[in-house]
């Protein structure tokens, strides 16, 4: 599972820029500023036994002076179930074999709890046996039923993430922070370091920010690398591959009044290197839509790749309640746009706490090179059929309860649910007949965090 690093740049920028007018202007050490502890435990549990995750987070942040301050970041998370590979349902059975194997027909083995990354491969991470997943996988090889999805259901792989952070005043008006990242996973492996400079305008009501986020990563696909296009049950696969990323974000924020404050942020992301997932398949089929030889090809996807977003963000305080809407729209080179709105309310319980109704909508269009199948013969090019590139479109709807402990202390708890639905989901061809392409997911969220200072 390759951690969105891209993203957590733009999280970065938020925190720092986000306290526009409250900086201090001290650069006297303060042994009794306290450090702040946000802790949490994630679950998530998509339908038909696909994937689960569970997470636990820890972040430390320890003020040094009223002016600056370091920070931390543990994640630990294990993620099993089942992914789909990306072949299409049949009318008759269909076999594949883990990423492992090397063979279409491998030698008969019960191999127990054999593991896989939570990009579809096989292997362990080293981290221990700590697994949600206690299913054995049987001789590398399954059958998928008619009519089914072609899930992997051997997909299991252990993450450790670590990240920290230093933030500073440089004169009255003026802030750095500098930060770096590392994860380990069983077929991946990132490392990266950004920065971020904010500026204070207008009175300390306006704050403008720039950042960049320099990022490189290592992919080692669990028994090689396939080459992109050749045909599935050939196994040509190669050795390691790597992949860089660019980023740079620009924001404003701007307080409108004492209970209006909006945020807006652009971010240019470029990636270069190895972005194939080589754990995903294409099915070709004949002119009637008939799979017939069992012809698979692994896809192949551009090596390079820019995505352009843009973040309006918006916060409006009532004398107790409050209420967050947000708007996201992207692009990028592979022809993908999406648009996010999001929208949370917190409503003040007063000793009791606090409730936080939370809905999300979010719409995706195919990148180009996106077919749910691919015509037999057809000429070598760009091409998958992993549903995250498809179009779709998805809802969360959740709630949030938080509970005052101690001074500035909190427990909470969060529970939502996801469900995504395919642009398309049938053919026209006579052997796709009745069967469904991409049935969607749906998905349960469940998280309970602690918060406290010392």
């Amino acid at each position: 599972m390759q951690l969105n690093r891209r993203q957590q740049l733009s999280l970065a920028a938020l925190a720092l820029i986000g306290g526009t007018g409250a900086h201090a202007q001290s650069d006297r050490a303060d042994s009794s500023l306290p450090a702040q502890v946000d802790s949490g435990v994630l679950w998530y549990q998509e339908n038909a036994n696909r994937i689960r995750d569970l997470e636990a987070v820890v972040s430390l942040r320890q003020p040094l002076s009223q002016d600056s301050a370091w920070n931390a970041r543990l994640t630990v998370d294990t993620v099993c179930g089942g992914s789909p590979i990306g072949a299409i349902p049949s009318k008759t059975a269909q076999s594949f074999v883990t990423p492992s194997a090397t063979s279409l027909n491998p030698a008969v083995a019960a191999v127990t709890q054999t593991t896989t990354s939570a990009s579809g491969g096989g292997g362990g991470s080293g981290l221990g046996d700590w697994s949600l997943c206690t299913n054995p996988v049987q001789n590398q090889k399954y059958t998928v039923s008619p009519g089914a999805i072609p899930i992997d259901q051997s997909f299991h792989d252990q993450r450790f993430a670590a990240s920290g952070g230093y933030e500073a005043a440089l004169g009255g008006r003026d802030r750095l922070g500098v930060g770096a990242a590392i994860s380990n996973e069983t077929d991946f492996f990132s490392v990266s370091v950004n920065s971020l400079y904010s500026r204070d305008f207008n009175d300390r009501n306006t704050t403008v920010a720039a950042g960049v986020n320099l990022e490189a990563d290592k992919i080692s696909p669990v028994g090689g690398t396939p080459v992109a296009g050749t045909f599935y049950g050939d196994f040509h696969k190669t050795g390691n591959q790597n992949k860089k990323v660019e980023d740079l974000l620009l924001g404003v924020t701007q307080v409108v009044s004492r209970r209006w404050i909006t945020q807006l942020n652009g971010s240019l992301e470029h990636a270069g290197g190895y972005q194939t997932d080589p754990y995903k398949i294409v099915t070709e089929l004949d002119p009637q839509g008939y799979d017939a030889a069992g012809l698979y090809v692994y896809e192949s996807r551009p090596q390079s790749r820019n995505r352009y977003a843009l973040y309006w963000d918006n916060k409006y305080a009532f004398d107790h309640d409050m209420i967050e809407a947000s708007l996201r729209l992207t692009r990028d080179t592979w022809g993908i746009r999406s648009a996010t709105a999001e929208f949370r309310y917190r409503l003040d319980l007063g000793a009791a706490g606090y409730l936080e109704p939370h809905v999300r909508g979010y719409r995706q269009t195919a990148a180009d090179f996106f077919h749910y199948y691919l015509p037999q013969g057809a000429p070598s090019g760009y091409a998958s059929a992993d549903p995250r590139l498809g179009g779709f479109t998805g809802e969360t709807y959740g709630i949030k309860y938080g509970y005052p402990a101690g001074e500035s202390g909190e427990l909470s708890l969060r529970v939502e649910h996801y469900t995504q639905h395919a642009t398309d989901r049938s053919s026209n061809l006579p052997g796709l007949q009745g069967l469904d392409l991409n049935p969607g997911i749906q998905a349960l969220i469940v998280q309970a965090g602690v918060r406290f200072t010392f």
